[in-house]
């Protein structure tokens, strides 16, 4: 006897391959704009684009995909990606997103405010007296807790820039970003453009 049928519940009798598919043929990142890339993450989705990308993939020990995972090593493996020389390092961090399919409002908060503090704000701290720098913060989609998945509303983002310069609007919120699409860029253009030209000047 199967252990599912020990369990009274029907045994499998089909396998159903999730994430089948071509791989796509894009130019690397790092290629397109000239510059050296690193990926930290613990998502096996990300790292296939970060390698697509041609980034570097950093794996940090702690690093966990979910509620539990190291924010503050996160951060430093970061911030010591930038010190060796990578012009730009992508950091994802799942946790949110984790809190919100649960539905559970005090761990995105926790989650969120994990991130701000021990990502965000250990980069910022250990990049101030650099001579030019970018950061660029926002979700890759929203996930609602009344929804407990993915949706496609609008996202905030907010970015800042060693030169003062700063989008994104006034707040960093689901309202802000729903009152306009590109999270109040206004007329400083196309947000990808705004990405490149800060890349653009990196090389410079």
């Amino acid at each position: 006897m199967g252990v599912l049928e020990g369990e009274g519940v029907h045994p499998p009798n089909s396998i159903w391959p999730w994430g089948q598919g071509a791989a796509p043929c894009l130019e690397p990142v790092v290629q397109k704009l000239g510059i050296r890339g690193a990926m930290i993450t613990a998502v096996d989705l990300l790292k296939g684009l970060g390698r697509y990308a041609g980034f570097r993939i950093l794996e940090v020990p702690g690093a966990t995909g979910y509620l539990d995972t190291d924010y503050a090593a996160k951060g430093r493996y970061a911030l010591r990606a930038l010190e060796e020389g990578e012009d730009l390092v992508f950091v994802h961090v799942e946790a949110p997103d984790e809190a919100a399919h649960q539905g559970s409002l005090e761990e995105k908060i926790r989650a969120i405010e994990s991130f701000d503090r021990d990502v965000v704000g250990q980069v910022l701290q250990g990049i101030s007296s650099w001579e030019e720098w970018a950061v660029l913060v926002l979700p890759d989609h929203a996930t609602p807790l009344c929804l407990k998945t993915h949706s496609s509303e609008p996202v905030p983002f907010a970015m800042l820039s060693s030169k003062g310069e700063h989008w994104g609007g006034e707040r960093f919120c689901e309202a802000a970003a729903q009152q306009s699409s590109r999270g109040g860029f206004g007329r400083q253009g196309d947000f990808g453009a705004v990405c490149k030209r800060q890349m653009v000047r990196k090389q410079g």
